[in-house]
């Protein structure tokens, strides 16, 4: 079975002093559905809380020495249709964004197993995304990048990669209401191989401090066997 991008549930932001950065989970989840929680925080000393029966699974990264941004993920039971999400309330007056996505095609493992720390790469820039080298390890992983922006600014499918083709699974959430304002996005791609490695590529944007965390989401842990 392989992996495959399934919803996104409501972004959210804020910068209110004890503020809930709650976003939440896709309309419809299903038991055994990838959940994938991508926030971002203004400055570098605020950190989010991990929600029960959650998992930090990388982060922080640091995007241009002014924000930083953490994936958190979880294996659903069927329960959290459209469920508000807590991150935390801080009471700082500074920027957080955040926005869950669902993935289909588990078989078996756990969260950590499935998005696996090896995994995990990171791209800064001052203008445009830069999207990191990702590898997929097991025949039907997913190739995943997140991307933060400083900005309301769109985005599209990254270009000039090779390896395989980043597509933009969802449109952007971007918020106006905040300083700054803020754009999350969502790129998959099955790299050729498959598996197989998906090598650089862009996206063209308003030129605005930005980061895209990339790692692979396996639809099972992937053993090794030795034998003696």
């Amino acid at each position: 079975m392989a992996v495959a991008y399934k919803s996104a549930g409501t972004g959210t932001a804020t910068e209110a002093s004890g503020g809930n950065l709650n976003p939440t989970c896709p309309a419809t989840v299903d038991a055994n559905d990838i959940l994938i929680a991508h926030v971002a925080y203004e400055g570098t000393t605020t950190t989010p809380s991990t929600p029960t029966g959650w998992t930090l699974l990388g982060g922080p990264y640091t995007v241009e020495a002014a924000y930083r941004h953490w994936v958190f993920g979880k294996i659903a039971d069927g329960t959290e249709d459209g469920t508000a999400i807590s991150f935390g309330t801080p009471a700082v007056t500074t920027m957080r964004t955040g926005r869950i996505y669902s993935f289909s095609g588990y078989v078996s493992g756990t969260i950590s197993e499935l998005v696996p720390p090896a995994s995990f790469a990171h791209l800064s820039n001052a203008t445009d995304p830069q999207m990191p080298t990702v590898t997929t390890t097991v025949t039907g992983a997913l190739a995943v990048a997140c991307v933060y922006q400083a900005d309301d600014n769109a985005q599209a499918s990254a270009t000039g990669e090779t390896g395989g083709d980043w597509t933009e699974a969802v449109a952007e959430y971007t918020q106006l209401a905040t300083t700054p304002d803020s754009a999350l996005g969502l790129q998959t791609c099955t790299p050729t191989g498959d598996p197989g490695t998906v090598t650089g590529g862009s996206i063209s944007t308003a030129n605005d401090p930005c980061g895209v965390i990339g790692f692979e989401i396996r639809p099972f842990a992937r053993r090794v066997c030795i034998i003696t």
